[in-house]
């Protein structure tokens, strides 16, 4: 592979395969040429300029196009649905319609396409059926919305967002010639790369390497596209011997691409110097493991649980931005509007009124976050503050230790001895079935990802052996530990409720290729009682020690469900609910 002249070569990287060390030994195979590394994010890139030769400039698509474009644009503000709805305050639907005209903004700024009608098309038909409806509707008004916000961007009138500055980084040519001036370019995570930058790079003539996997593609959602399947090569590679995880995490990996998805040709190897193990197991190890969560609600849950048994753990990443607009949403719940940060919660009357929304568009975040709130209610809002606190120390932090919370998009590129899948992704997983096939199929790509982010030992909850085929059932069957609570009697010790696992939101009941994730609805009342009689057993007394967020302290008052802690050498005292000390 490094001696291959060929100019357009396709590495196809199967998790764990070593696809940063294979690029490095391309790059450092010709240090004579000049070369550009595209990496997917900013973590990804400060690794990169770490252990890459000086011949090889590693960017971002983003830092790239700031390098040449962007540095012109002064002040930078990520777009926001609330920058645009002024548009439409005297429609009926103005938040609804300020969505879909950002979405459509996002949506053209990340295309080859120049002209705004040429792209309405395209972008209608990865709307929702509801939005497809109002966006056909009222189309002549989105898009002289999104024309007269690009004109106020490019006349300097109001801070433009990155996908702006890559947007005419593109249009001018510049980004093709920029691609020209190098003899080499690798790009990275080619399962996930933007409409602009496949284009640009289809467009030039130099030496080119993509590495991704396919299976692995899981940012459609934000309109990349898999170049692995849209550019043409003159030759290919396969890199399928992970150097990650042993063969039983290998044939879990095979075996479910090739039932979920139908890929019989997909194969992926075990390292044969790594053992490791799979276990069916309910609730998650609490001392070095990641919990990983397809939803942002799942991943509150878990951190409500693990605080409210003193269990430490960090997030894998600064989580402010979402702790922020749960409290915002909070305050809409309360009617306590002025309290809200965000001009965009702020809009919305009520919170029935934001539910409307997020129905009708689909607003998969907005949707987790109403939920968040009603379920957890009575933590609000000192539990948001105490997560902010958290999460900015704990960031970068590495306790071997401590567990780690994380969702599988956030987890990409990540690897942890010890992984726990949350049962919301086998729940994701059955509520798509009757999608459309790319929902289905990136859903699928999902659990792939978290699966392969386990280097030893995977955690499986009896969810997924609902899942698919009886090939993939009798496969995990093998793997029930012998420790296995049955999950009529096993209470949800992790999670702030056992709601999570009944996945009535979904509303399909039916069994079908994943299964029922209603079928896990009737555990429900003997997850409470266990629950609650579990808190009983534990409930602090007057006068015991107790450990609080702030520190050790004394109970000195108990009233209801909160009890006043007398913290050691402080001056303060703390009201704190009973279910959140630990004695």
């Amino acid at each position: 592979m490094i001696e291959d002249k060929h100019r357009v070569i396709r590495i196809n990287a199967r998790a764990g395969s070593g696809k940063t060390t294979t690029l490095r030994m391309l790059a450092t195979g010709n240090t004579s040429a000049r070369i550009l590394y595209l990496v997917f994010n900013r973590k990804a890139r400060e690794e990169a300029q770490a252990t890459f030769l000086s011949n090889v400039d590693v960017h971002t698509v983003h830092s790239l196009a700031y390098r040449y474009e962007g540095y012109k644009w002064g002040k930078l503000k990520d777009l926001s649905p609330a920058d645009l709805l002024p548009a439409f305050r005297r429609t009926n639907e103005p938040q609804l319609l300020a969505r879909i005209t950002c979405d459509f903004l996002l949506f053209i700024m990340n295309s080859p396409l120049e002209q705004l009608e040429h792209a309405a098309a395209g972008f209608k038909r990865m709307l929702p059926d509801e939005a497809q409806s109002i966006f056909k509707r009222n189309q002549a008004e989105v898009i002289r919305c999104a024309r007269q916000a690009a004109t106020d961007w490019y006349r300097g009138n109001k801070p433009c967002p990155h996908d702006f500055y890559l947007k005419l980084f593109h249009k001018s040519g510049e980004f093709y010639r920029v691609l020209d001036s190098y003899d080499m370019i690798l790009a990275d995570e080619a399962q996930d790369l933007s409409e602009v930058m496949t284009d640009a790079l289809g467009a030039s003539r130099k030496r080119i390497v993509i590495v991704g996997d396919s299976h692995q593609q899981i940012y459609g959602f934000r309109y990349a596209i898999d170049a692995m399947q849209r550019l043409s090569s003159d030759r290919e590679y396969e890199l399928t011997l992970s150097f990650r995880f042993g063969k039983p995490i290998a044939d879990l990996a095979i075996l479910f691409v090739r039932e979920a998805k139908g890929d019989n040709a997909f194969r992926i190897e075990g390292n044969p110097g790594v053992l490791s193990r799979i276990t069916q197991r309910e609730i998650p190890p609490v001392r070095n493991c990641a919990i990983l969560s397809r939803t942002n609600l799942s991943l509150f849950s878990t951190a409500v649980g693990l605080r409210s048994r003193g269990i430490r753990y960090r997030f894998e990443r600064d989580i402010d931005k979402v702790l922020w607009q749960t409290l915002d949403v909070y305050w809409l719940a309360q009617r306590e509007k002025r309290k809200i940060r965000s001009d965009w919660i702020r809009s919305f009357e009520s919170m029935e009124s934001l539910e409307r929304y997020a129905d009708n568009c689909d607003d998969f975040q907005v949707k987790s976050i109403v939920r968040i709130v009603r379920r957890h209610a009575a933590d609000f809002p000192h539990i948001i503050f105490e997560m902010n606190g958290m999460s900015r120390k704990d960031t970068g932090e590495t306790d071997p230790h401590r567990v780690v919370l994380s969702t599988i998009h956030v987890s990409k590129g990540q690897e942890y001895a010890r992984v726990f899948m949350d049962p919301d992704v086998a729940d994701t997983l059955t509520a798509t079935e009757k999608l459309d096939g790319v929902k289905s199929k990136e859903e699928a790509n999902v659990a792939y990802v978290g699966f392969t982010r386990a280097a030893e030992h995977p955690f499986l909850p009896a969810s997924f052996q609902d899942l698919l085929s009886d090939r993939w059932k009798d496969f995990l069957q093998g793997f029930t530990s012998t420790k296995k609570v049955s999950r009529a009697s096993n209470p949800p010790l992790l999670y702030g409720s056992s709601e999570r696992r009944t996945s009535s939101s979904h509303g399909n009941t039916k069994s079908g290729r994943y299964g029922s994730a209603a079928s896990r609805a009737g555990y429900r009342e003997t997850w409470n009682r266990q629950s609650n009689e579990l808190a009983e057993r534990t409930r602090p007394k007057i006068g015991d020690r107790v450990a609080t967020f702030r520190g050790s302290g004394t109970v000195v008052e108990i009233s209801g469900e909160l009890c006043f802690v007398d913290l050691d050498g402080q001056i303060g005292r703390l009201w704190e609910r009973l279910s959140n000390l630990k004695h």
